[in-house]
């Protein structure tokens, strides 16, 4: 069963104009009705992805790629916009919430290694320090927590142990996932971690916009029909 979230656009509960609207050509006020409704879902897209993004901290077009515009037609004048809440869709990795990895000089760099007249090796013997650039780490550094930033400025320390990031596998906007240990039992399972999802996001905030949208779109059709009306007496 698909699980959406979204914002229905459209004329249906409005009350009749009466004579307002009369004196306007079906075809006429067909058009005028699917500008408006359109005009007011571009806004009301806009005050939703706002309104998400108050105090959090994923980007705009992240926020986008995960929502759905679908504007009307004169066929089907109702516009509606929405965000997937399906499972596969709708994580949201804590990547995308300005992870960060922070490094530190390791004990034994290079140099020092190499001073002792050793050999560089394999595990279990000495290595050479290389870093790991796919998170920001240069040679001779070693990882030192990963943060984020669910909350805009308010940024969170996560323990090597709870989250850290892996280069090699990325989410839709190339930042390097996040993911934690998990114990289960005597053994421990990698496990991704996520934060507020745009579904979640957008759920709060149609709630929050719902009253203003629904007199936007009056205002808007009032306006509508009083310009229709002021050109055919022109």
């Amino acid at each position: 069963m698909a699980l959406h979230t979204f914002i229905k656009v459209d004329v249906g509960n409005l009350p009749l104009m009466g004579a307002m609207l009369e004196k306007i050509t079906p075809e006429e006020l067909g058009r005028r009705m699917v500008q408006t409704i359109n005009t007011v879902t571009t806004e009301t897209y806009d005050l939703a992805r706002k309104t998400m993004l108050s105090g959090i901290g994923l980007t705009d077009d992240y926020v986008q790629r995960k929502m759905e515009v679908k504007l009307a037609t004169e066929q089907l004048p109702q516009a509606v916009i929405r965000a997937d809440g399906n499972k596969k869709n709708a994580l949201t990795n804590l990547s995308e919430y300005g992870a960060m990895t922070a490094a530190k000089p390791v004990n034994w760099s290079n140099e020092r290694i190499a001073s002792m007249g050793v050999k560089f090796s394999k595990w279990p013997g000495w290595t050479r320090r290389t870093g790991y650039k796919g998170i920001g780490i240069e040679v001779n550094q070693k990882a030192a927590g990963t943060s984020v930033e669910v909350r805009r400025g308010a940024r969170k320390q996560l323990t090597s142990k709870v989250g850290f990031q892996v280069g090699k596998l990325k989410d839709g906007s190339g930042n390097p996932l996040v993911f934690e240990r998990a114990s289960i039992g005597s053994h421990s399972k990698i496990k991704a971690m996520y934060g507020p999802s745009v579904y979640q996001l957008f759920r709060v905030a149609s709630g929050q916009i719902e009253e203003q949208v629904s007199d936007n779109l009056y205002d808007a059709v009032l306006a509508s029909a009083d310009q229709a009306i002021k050109e055919l007496l022109a």
